[in-house]
């Protein structure tokens, strides 16, 4: 792969905004729709950064079940959170549509870490904010009954009585690790019971506390 200096473009990216990336080479590649976005080249790891492009983010579980797990978009960035600790953990990252990526090598990424305090600070709160996002997918995935995984959903995405599906139901339901039957059978109870109503990809929510208090009244 040839590298280049990109740091004019990666200077946009909030994680280097006035970050000196002189020092700085890497490549850049477009993958296209539904193929896999690699951390791993020529036998060499890379951090990535996104230019361009919709990548969903896939845990795969000990039944080989693929859960989808987050959505990561322009200017988000993967493959930072073993920098210092080796772990393997099999993820698959699937391009939604077609992507432009950024790679820089890990060992490249670490050394501009240690070497500059706020660029380190800003890695920290970032590596924090995944983690608990991660706790809180992690919470509904081990819930047990659909309907609480499914009202949990609309009431931490709840904005003004409404919730706006930015993805399909199919990939809903594989966020929530749950069959698309059972996610289409919950909404269609909910609407029964007049607590949501559904047009197209916008959700209304009739009263939020009934809507909570259904997970308790099944």
């Amino acid at each position: 792969m040839t590298t280049r200096d990109y740091s004019t473009e990666l200077s946009k990216v909030p994680l280097f905004k006035d970050i000196s990336l002189a020092e700085v080479t890497c490549f850049r590649k477009k993958v296209k729709k539904n193929h896999i976005a690699n951390e791993v080249y020529s036998g060499r790891e890379y951090v990535g950064i996104i230019a361009s492009g919709v990548i969903d983010v896939y845990s795969v579980l000990a039944d080989a079940t693929e859960v989808r797990m987050s959505k990561l978009t322009e200017g988000d960035i993967y493959g930072i959170c073993n920098l210092f600790y080796n772990y393997e953990r099999e993820t698959i990252l699937k391009c939604k549509c077609d992507c432009d990526i950024f790679f820089i090598a890990k060992e490249d990424f670490k050394r501009l870490l240690l070497a500059n305090e706020e660029l380190m600070n800003r890695y920290l709160s970032l590596c924090n904010e995944k983690i608990a996002f991660l706790l809180h997918r992690t919470e509904i995935l081990a819930m047990q009954s659909c309907r609480t995984k499914v009202v949990i959903y609309l009431l931490s995405n709840e904005r003004q009585g409404k919730v706006r599906l930015e993805d399909t139901k199919e990939t809903l339901a594989k966020s929530l690790g749950m069959s698309r039957a059972a996610l289409f059978r919950e909404l269609s109870d909910l609407k029964k019971k007049e607590l949501i109503s559904v047009r197209g990809s916008l959700i209304s929510i009739s009263n939020v506390e009934e809507l909570e208090n259904s997970i308790y009244y099944q």
